[in-house]
Formats: C-alpha cells, sequence, structure tokens
C-alpha cells in the first residue's frame, strides 16, 4: 500500500530529526560544506528522477513527492536543531539577540549592508555585557582577561574551522596543526623577519616613502584621498617585498587591478566571516564563476615569476628568505598551493592593517596641530630632519612617535573583529563564565581595547598614556594590535618600521588639515570590517612644511584629546 504524502512527511521529518543528532550536531563540517550542499540541491532532483523512471510515477507527482520529502527532512532537521540550540544547547545560559541562538544568519544579516561585523559586536557587548552569544556556538567575550588566556603562549585554545574556509588552499595564517605550524614559522618565515632580514628591506620603504611624499608634494593645496594614496604606499612596498615587483599605485596614481580585486574579495569576508562553509563553497566554485580564481591565478603567476627571476641583491624581499628555505611539503602541488597561498597573506596582511594604521594617524595629525608640532619638536631634538639620512631603526626610542602609533592601534586595530578560536577539549572557565568544551569564542580586539576595565577614558586618543600618563593604562595586556603567543604577526617589525617611516616623512616634509567639509566620519565610523579594517576615504589637504620660529608657536602641555 503507498504511503500518504502527510505519512511521508511525517517519516520524512523523523530521518530529517535522526541526521541532525548523528551527522549534524557532530563534528566540524566546513570541509564538508560542499557534499552537503550538493546532496541538498541535488535530492529532490534524484528522487523525482527514480519515482518517475523506475516506479513509473507521474513526473508532476513524482516532483511533488519528491518536494514533500525533502520538505519534511528539512522541518524535521532545523525543528531538531531550534530546539536543541535554544534549550539545550551548552551555551543557553549567555546573553544575546534570541535568533542568534538558532541561526548565525541573524548575525550576518546585520552586518551585510556596512560590512560592520565589529561595530555591531561592540553594540551587543554594550547592550548585553562582556560575554555575548552572537551564534548558535559562537561566544564573544570582550572580557579583557581572555586576551592571555585565549592568545597567549600557554594557550589551550585553538584555531577554529573557519581557517579551512580556502582548503586546499592554506597559509601559514591557516595552519591550525600546532606543530606544523610552529615548524613553517621558525623554519620559513622567521628568517625573514629577523632584526638583520628587516633592515634589508630599509632601501624598499624608503624608496616609496620618499615618492609617497613626493607625489603628494605634487598635488600640494589640493583635496586629495589620503586613504588611497597611502594604500598605493602600502601595496607597492609589499608588492616589492613579496613578488620582487612593485604594483606601481604611487607611479601611476591609481590602484593596479589586482590591488582593487583584493580589496572586492575582501567584502564577502567580512560579510560572511561568521558562516565560514559559505566562504568554502565561494573559494571551490568553478573558476569561470568564481570571484577569486583571477586573484589567486595572479598569485600564483607572480609566485612562480618570482621563483625563476632568483634573488634581487640590491633589494632583498621576504619571498626571498621563505624560497631560500626550500620546499616545505614534498608534493609539489600542495606546494604551490602554500606559496600561493603565503603570497597573499604577505600581501594583505602587510598592506591593508599598515595602510589602515597610517590613515587613522593622519587623521588624528590633521585635527590636532599641536600633536603634529610636538611630534616635530621630537624629531628635531633627535636631530632628524630632511635634509639628512636618519636610521629608521633609530626611529623606534621615540617616546612620542611611538606613543601615538600605539594609541592609534589601540582605538582602530589592524583585525577589530578578532579571530576564531575552539575552546579546549575539557573546556574552560574564565572569571566564574564556563567555556564549554569546543565552543566557538572571539575577543573583538576593536571593544576589548575600549574597555574601560583596560583604559581610563578609553574612548578618547591620549597619546600620553604610553609615555608621561601611565595611570590611563589599567591593563597593558588588553593592548594586542598584532595578536600574542605563536599566532602573533610575524611581521609586526616590519609593519612599525614602515608606520614610523611614513609618519616621520609626513611630520618633517608636510603640513597637513582635513579639507573643508571634511570631519573624518566616513574613516572613524564607516571603515570595513574585511577581517582586517579597510579604511574609507580621508579628504585632505597637504601642503610643503612651513617653517616657524619655535618661540613664537603656541605650545600646549600636551596634545589635543580627540574623540575617537
Amino acid at each position: 500500500m503507498a504511503l500518504s504524502l502527510l505519512q511521508l512527511s511525517i517519516i520524512s521529518a523523523i530521518l530529517g530529526h535522526l541526521s541532525y543528532v548523528t551527522y549534524f550536531i557532530r563534528g566540524e563540517k566546513v570541509t564538508q560544506s560542499l557534499r552537503i550542499f550538493v546532496a541538498f540541491v541535488a535530492s529532490p532532483v534524484v528522487v523525482t528522477v527514480v519515482l518517475s523512471y523506475a516506479f513509473g510515477y507521474p513526473v508532476f507527482r513524482a516532483a511533488s513527492t519528491a518536494a514533500t520529502v525533502w520538505a519534511g527532512f528539512v522541518f524535521g532537521l532545523f525543528l531538531n536543531l531550534s530546539i536543541y540550540r535554544i534549550w539545550f544547547h551548552p551555551l543557553k545560559s549567555y546573553p544575546g539577540p534570541f535568533l542568534s541562538k538558532i541561526t548565525m544568519w541573524h548575525h550576518v544579516l546585520s552586518t551585510i549592508s556596512k560590512t560592520d561585523n565589529y561595530q555591531r559586536l561592540h553594540k551587543l557587548h554594550e547592550e548585553y555585557g562582556d560575554y555575548v552569544r552572537v551564534g548558535p556556538n559562537l561566544l564573544s567575550i570582550a572580557d579583557p582577561d581572555i586576551v592571555e588566556i585565549a592568545h597567549g603562549s600557554k594557550t589551550r585554545f585553538r584555531k577554529s574551522e573557519w581557517y579551512d574556509m580556502s582548503h586546499p588552499l592554506t597559509s601559514l595564517q591557516q595552519m591550525r596543526d600546532h606543530q606544523m605550524h610552529d615548524k613553517r614559522r621558525r623554519g620559513w618565515w622567521e628568517k625573514a623577519f629577523v632584526m638583520k632580514s628587516i633592515r634589508g628591506y630599509e632601501p624598499t620603504v624608503l624608496k616609496y616613502a620618499d615618492l609617497l611624499i613626493q607625489r603628494l608634494k605634487d598635488h600640494a593645496g589640493q583635496v586629495v584621498d589620503s586613504t588611497e594614496w597611502i594604500n598605493f604606499f602600502a601595496f607597492d612596498v609589499m608588492g616589492q617585498l613579496s613578488f620582487g615587483k612593485s604594483f606601481e599605485n604611487l607611479q601611476n596614481g591609481e590602484s593596479h587591478w589586482f590591488v582593487r580585486l583584493i580589496h572586492e574579495n575582501g567584502i564577502p569576508l567580512g560579510t560572511f566571516g561568521t558562516v565560514p562553509y559559505m566562504l568554502y563553497l565561494g573559494f571551490n566554485l568553478p573558476a569561470a564563476i568564481n570571484p577569486m580564481s583571477r586573484l589567486l591565478e595572479y598569485s600564483e603567476k607572480c609566485v612562480d615569476s618570482r621563483i625563476t627571476s632568483g634573488n634581487n641583491a640590491a633589494f632583498p624581499d621576504v619571498m626571498s628568505h621563505i624560497l631560500e628555505a626550500g620546499p616545505f611539503f614534498e608534493d609539489q602541488t600542495t606546494e604551490k598551493l602554500l606559496l600561493t597561498g603565503d603570497s597573499r597573506l604577505l600581501i594583505i596582511a602587510g598592506s591593508d592593517t599598515t595602510a589602515t594604521t597610517i590613515s587613522f594617524a593622519i587623521y588624528y595629525l590633521a585635527t590636532s596641530p599641536s600633536l603634529l608640532e610636538q611630534l616635530r619638536k621630537e624629531l628635531d631634538q633627535h636631530y632628524i630632519s630632511e635634509n639628512d639620512p636618519f636610521s629608521i631603526e633609530g626611529l623606534q626610542y621615540l617616546p612620542l612617535l611611538n606613543a601615538v602609533i600605539n594609541e592609534v592601534l589601540r582605538l582602530h586595530p589592524p583585525v577589530p573583529g578578532g579571530v576564531y578560536r575552539d575552546a579546549p577539549p575539557e573546556g574552560i572557565s574564565i572569571n566564574e563564565h564556563f567555556i564549554p568544551p569546543r565552543a566557538v569564542t572571539i575577543a573583538p580586539n576593536f571593544t576589548i581595547q575600549r574597555s574601560p576595565k583596560a583604559f581610563v577614558r578609553p574612548n578618547e586618543f591620549i597619546p600620553e598614556r604610553w609615555t608621561t600618563q601611565p595611570e590611563l593604562i589599567l591593563d597593558k595586556s588588553a593592548w594586542y594590535p598584532f595578536s600574542l603567543g605563536r599566532y602573533g604577526c610575524v611581521g609586526k617589525q616590519l609593519a612599525l618600521m614602515e608606520l614610523r617611516t611614513v609618519l616621520t616623512k609626513v611630520a618633517l616634509e608636510l603640513d597637513v588639515k582635513l579639507a573643508p567639509g571634511e570631519t573624518g566620519k566616513r574613516l572613524l565610523e564607516e571603515s570595513k570590517d574585511i577581517f582586517t579594517m579597510t579604511a574609507l576615504s580621508l579628504e585632505v589637504v597637504f601642503t610643503p612644511r612651513k617653517r616657524y620660529d619655535s618661540r613664537s608657536m603656541e605650545r600646549k602641555s600636551s596634545p589635543q584629546v580627540q574623540n575617537a
């Protein structure tokens, strides 16, 4: 006797329930998401064909039966999923938006229009406190104590499956296995970032810093988008240090198509970062419809060209050290994927983060003339002028310069929304909050570095907290713009070299002010979170520096405090 549609629906719903408790609730699914997606899409078609050809069903009846079975299965799956996540999930006691208990898509849809994940997280913490459930198995923690616990050298937390989003393409950053990561970092990457190697990059950084200043002088007195020009500088430097050739953004006065493509492809990363299976599906689309394919093809070509060209003694680069260490994997295909991923990592991590920090620093210099003058005074005291060569390495000892950089990094961290970590298999307690086993956590840098538990007047730009007013720092461990521990930014010293060099040259050679009508609102409030922060435009007028008798200048004891 044939089953009715109602009976089929009930049986299908039971199967959906069983699929959740036996499969979907267990283990990681990102690298299986393509197969799951194909199964979901293809199953009603397959059932329709089988019923039609094997059992002689009319096409319409076969299709309606298949649709009933599929709908019943999905209903049972998602009903069971919802009940479990609302009332039985280990994170059920943590506060957060109700719909976020059921699906991560609530968070995605709330950020999709503005790509402002970090702003959304910040508002949630203001509403719900330091521990917020922002997804079914995702806990955002803004307690400053999480920094050392989740990211310190002794952490038992591990990288989440978010890092599998582009599998099989990988990079140093995406290596989840501790031993493999440490081997790659020590044997290949750290050789490129020891101080001896970094000194070799000074000519490249100086070359493009000088070109940046010259191009800004070429537009003296005109309104320019400072963010755009600083991006030109950062990507030119990293193109030279990664591929052995510049993108020539500064020379041409416009972005290379590859740079534009990087920013365009970053939007999905910011939008769907909390649903990594969507990113995995995107990375594994056929090349003809894959938005990442051109980016990866160009990266691969540049790596091949870099290998063929050999080393340039005049301008040593990061990739030369990585290549000299030899292959990491024996399999050539796997090794090529790793080099392509590492080159992409070098470009993005070394460019966007540096450019964004300089862009925000320019805003504070433009809105605080007294800060700019104090910075110049510090440079004068250390006999640093635009007319004489100066040691980039020596800039690390200038208190105010480094305080400005530290404060910009505090208020506007390069990775504002934080990174994804799995809690230890046994779970862990943090200040009377139990984090259940394998719960995914994020520690949003933007919110933690503005926590009143860690900083006095946390939303104000006060460089003196790093120099003459240390009492304004309550918990220095909450400052971690470069992360820390085994996954701390390996290129930190190169980034600081670029920051110090550009800000020093701007202070020495240019006067800077906001363009008429510019308030900085776009930069401060609307910059995009595409995992890294992408600064929006800041219209500025640069002019060659005017010299004044210092005795006639009104000096203030501290830089003007700006609300950030």
